[in-house]
């Protein structure tokens, strides 16, 4: 009787051994209505995507903003073979077939809604239920959003069979605009009541985990909004892992946010407080992806000389988040994606320092002078891949005052202000002995202009874009002085 009762037990530890592995993701894609976003290379930014190893690692992967048809097309036929099983994209007219239950479907209908709502979950497991639901409240530009959330049952199989239901939702986004009779804050509470009392009314066994995920629009740092979420969803409060950034829309460094906001945490995965194991322990971790390959914001052959047209290696506006149990035995990266780099140029053949002085970029006449600190970045902000690498397109900051940016006019000059920076530098890596461009290596840097291009020449200390030929181009060692992990920071809101 006695073995019985250990190989019992056994049995129990070995179930609950495997339901902690389970993994998901949630991630706002943006891959916006092109009406919205007309001039965006949207199409570059959908096969970058598709490269983006993240994207694969997760059980379950929810995704929102999956809005314009050829780039979510891209990117959801790249991730089948990752994931077996998937349900439409909630809204989408041409697939309400596909689902099991329809709810509040006569809101669908409406002629005002013609944008779906964006959402759809995908899985490693099979789905055995899918079903959509439209929200009977939304304001704003989600008056003409089939706004709502995207219900899965999902058979996560291991030794056991374990029936997951996950929930994927976009809720009321801050605009401050046409939410003029109730406000989001309004809208957002009655969007989570309804989602609350659906599941409520599903009468779902305490046995069975309950997700619920997605980009909620509600800052984890103010804390009134966020405890009433907590409180309407009757979830666990979010638990970030040590290796998570703390911002899931970061516009101090993410170059496709709006720098107006503050950095914000709005992205989710929970558990709901009734379906939670007990002695376990959730968490969410936000990483910093970034993009393989740098790409330009408007596409690189159109507009380069438009100020907007920026190279970037952001992959969304938001970063996705991970939830996984305490207990689970997966391993991710926990090295941040992005990093601050301060770096000095000596000239490669003479060692003499590049210095600045009243705002001009000269060449030093000594080796003891001390040289002007840079910071170099291959993205549109001063957060840059870890890896930079040849041919990519650069801004050069003043490492001392971060607001001068180096100007490619003809005679090279710190200037205030981005806007003032009308074309990014090429940096060309010439002894090629590493992928990425390292401290010793040697460089030129060539710009683009109207007329052709151009590299950096030395003409009596002074430096200029006025050669064509790269034989004559000024050749530099890259000399790398320091290299920091980067958090946005946080103000937290009452």
């Amino acid at each position: 009787m006695k073995s019985f009762y250990l190989f019992a037990i056994l049995i129990i530890c070995q179930a609950s051994d495997d339901l902690y592995q389970i993994t998901l993701m949630s991630y706002n894609v943006m891959l916006l209505p092109s009406i919205l976003v007309f001039e965006r290379d949207q199409i570059t930014r959908a096969h970058l995507l598709t490269k983006a190893k993240f994207l694969h690692t997760s059980d379950i992967l929810c995704l929102q903003e999956v809005f314009e048809n050829k780039p979510s097309e891209i990117l959801l036929d790249s991730l089948m073979k990752t994931y077996s099983y998937s349900t439409p994209i909630l809204g989408n007219d041409e697939d309400r077939d596909e689902w099991n239950d329809i709810w509040n479907d006569h809101i669908s209908s409406n002629p005002l809604k013609f944008v779906s709502g964006g959402v759809t979950i995908l899985s490693k497991w099979p789905i055995i239920y899918a079903g959509q639901y439209f929200y009977k409240h939304a304001c704003s530009a989600h008056t003409f959003v089939r706004t709502g959330f995207v219900y899965t049952k999902i058979l996560y199989k291991k030794k056991l069979n374990f029936t997951i239901h996950v929930f994927g939702t976009h809720l009321q986004p801050n605009d401050h605009r046409g939410c003029y009779l109730y406000g989001e804050d309004k809208i957002r509470e009655k969007q989570m009541m309804e989602l609350h009392e659906f599941i409520q009314s599903r009468n779902i066994s305490q046995d069975e985990l309950v997700f619920i995920l997605g980009d909620m629009n509600i800052n984890k740092y103010h804390s009134k909004q966020y405890e009433t979420m907590l409180e309407i969803l009757n979830v666990t409060p979010q638990y970030l892992h040590s290796s998570s950034v703390p911002c899931s829309w970061d516009s101090s460094y993410n170059a496709m946010t709006n720098s107006k906001h503050d950095n914000q945490l709005l992205d989710y995965i929970f558990l709901r407080k009734d379906h939670t194991p007990k002695d376990s322990l959730w968490y969410n971790s936000i990483t910093d992806r970034l993009a393989s390959k740098q790409w330009h914001l408007l596409g690189r052959n159109h507009s380069f000389y438009n100020v907007r047209n920026i190279p970037l290696l952001e992959l969304s506006d938001h970063y996705p988040v991970l939830g996984f149990f305490r207990q689970t035995q997966h391993q991710w990266s926990q090295r941040q994606s992005g990093v601050i780099t301060y770096v000095k140029f000596v000239t490669a053949d003479t060692n003499l320092p590049v210095i600045i002085v009243d705002r001009e970029l000269r060449i030093a006449t000594s080796q003891n002078e001390t040289g002007a600190l840079f910071l170099v970045t291959n993205n549109g902000t001063p957060r840059r891949h870890r890896c930079l690498r040849s041919e990519q397109y650069v801004l050069l900051i003043d490492g001392h005052k971060s607001n001068f940016y180096l100007s490619n006019e003809k005679v090279l000059r710190m200037k205030y202000g981005k806007e003032q920076v009308n074309r990014y530098l090429k940096i060309i890596q010439l002894d090629h002995h590493s992928t990425c461009i390292r401290t010793n290596s040697t460089i030129v840097f060539q710009s683009r202009s109207p007329t052709g291009n151009f590299y950096i020449k030395s003409h009596s200390a002074h430096l200029c874009f006025c050669t064509d030929d790269r034989q004559q181009a000024q050749l530099f060692r890259f000399i790398e002085i320091e290299r920091k992990n980067i958090s946005c920071h946080i103000t937290s809101e009452k």
